[in-house]
């Protein structure tokens, strides 16, 4: 297949240019490009300038909307302690409220879509980015400038799953660039600055087990998605303090919607809260991670745990967190692998009671704690 370079597109810039209104397969390469080279070259003065220091990451970011940069102010989990180790990332965030700024391109109904097929052309340029149909809105990297841009159609116009992960994707991007670690979709829990990985598919009790265990004197450094680095130890770093509940899970660990005032549900039915304002010496920002836990809602009087294969770990691991973050598909499976090899992993038969599921987590990780000295 051939594709159109940016100099043939003709879209939105400078003189007499106009903007794209369709993206076919032929012209995303050529897309992708100019919408990084026009948020480049968009003034700056316009912009609202935010550093975030983050694990293991800097991150400059530019965003027309001042809400959209609150928006990632609140959730993200930053630094205060400089990290000489850091790389460095940029983001430009526009919209087409912000002047001058098209609305983005709706994808060419007469191109067929195909996710896996939408990556390796993107990836044939050695770019990542990453289609919203609904907005519509895109999200394009470029890993050799550690650059990313996104257009949305309004100033708020992120894809509903990003309010409490907004930037995730150029996070991903970014972390991926390493082999040595990988935005995991993956939940905590901890004792004295060690602890496990909570892995699993949708509904199996990943976030009322955290929060259980938040409540009832464990720590954690994440819900929903950790930073974690395979070095000669396994540590999760923190990257967002909001944490994702449904209404059962939360019932089940004794608490209601209006504990956590505002009692909004997101767009998949869970209450969303920052864990790191209500729960504040619970939510750390790393972990020693030496276990893998594998829940799952039984409704028994005790909580039960018992030794789980190499193979439950990887597919508790790695399906979602390579599905759910694009790109680098290849590298995620070695990745998750490797991890699944190293971790001992365990399902975890979860119980009605949430103090009892915590005591019983807590009593497993401090017997961990003794077994590895």
């Amino acid at each position: 297949m051939a594709y159109a370079t940016a100099d043939a597109l003709i879209v939105s810039g400078p003189g007499d240019r106009r903007p794209i209104a369709s993206v076919s397969a032929e012209l995303l390469q050529a897309y992708a490009s100019d919408r990084i080279a026009a948020a480049i070259a968009y003034p700056k003065d316009r912009l609202v300038r935010r550093d975030f220091r983050l694990a293991r990451l800097n991150m400059t970011a530019w965003f027309a909307s001042e809400k959209l940069a609150d928006l990632c102010g609140r959730t993200l989990s930053l630094r205060e302690d400089e990290d000489t180790s850091a790389t460095h990332a940029e983001v430009l965030a526009l919209d087409a409220e912000a002047d001058g700024w098209d609305m983005p391109a709706a994808w060419d109904m007469q191109s067929p879509f195909s996710s896996r097929e939408f990556e390796r052309i993107l990836a044939a340029d050695n770019k990542r980015g990453f289609y919203h149909h609904e907005g519509p809105s895109w999200q394009f990297y470029d890993p050799a400038r550690a650059v990313g841009m996104q257009t949305l159609p309004t100033e708020l116009g992120i894809p509903p799953w990003e309010t409490g992960s907004p930037l995730r994707l150029f996070l991903h991007w970014a972390y991926a660039a390493d082999d040595d670690m990988r935005l995991t979709h993956a939940a905590t829990l901890g004792l004295n600055g060690r602890g496990a990985l909570i892995a699993g598919a949708s509904g199996s009790g990943k976030s009322g087990t955290t929060l259980a265990g938040l409540l009832n004197g464990l720590n954690s450094a994440g819900d929903d998605y950790v930073l974690v680095e395979q070095g000669s130890r396994i540590v999760a770093h923190s990257v967002f303090t909001v944490f994702k509940l449904d209404t059962d899970g939360l019932s089940r660990t004794g608490m209601e919607r209006a504990d956590f005032g505002d009692t909004r549900l997101n767009w998949h039915g869970k209450i969303e809260f920052n864990a790191a304002k209500f729960r504040p010496r619970a939510f750390t920002d790393r972990m020693e991670i030496s276990a893998l836990l594998i829940p799952e809602i039984a409704g028994s009087r005790n909580t039960v745990i018992e030794r789980a294969s190499m193979h439950e770990a990887a597919l508790a691991l790695t399906p979602s967190a390579v599905l759910q973050l694009p790109g680098d598909a290849e590298k995620g499976f070695r990745f998750f692998s490797g991890l699944a090899r190293r971790l001992p992993a365990f399902r975890v038969r979860l119980s009605k009671d949430p103090v009892e599921i915590a005591a019983a987590i807590g009593s497993f990780l401090a017997r961990e704690q003794d077994d590895s000295g």
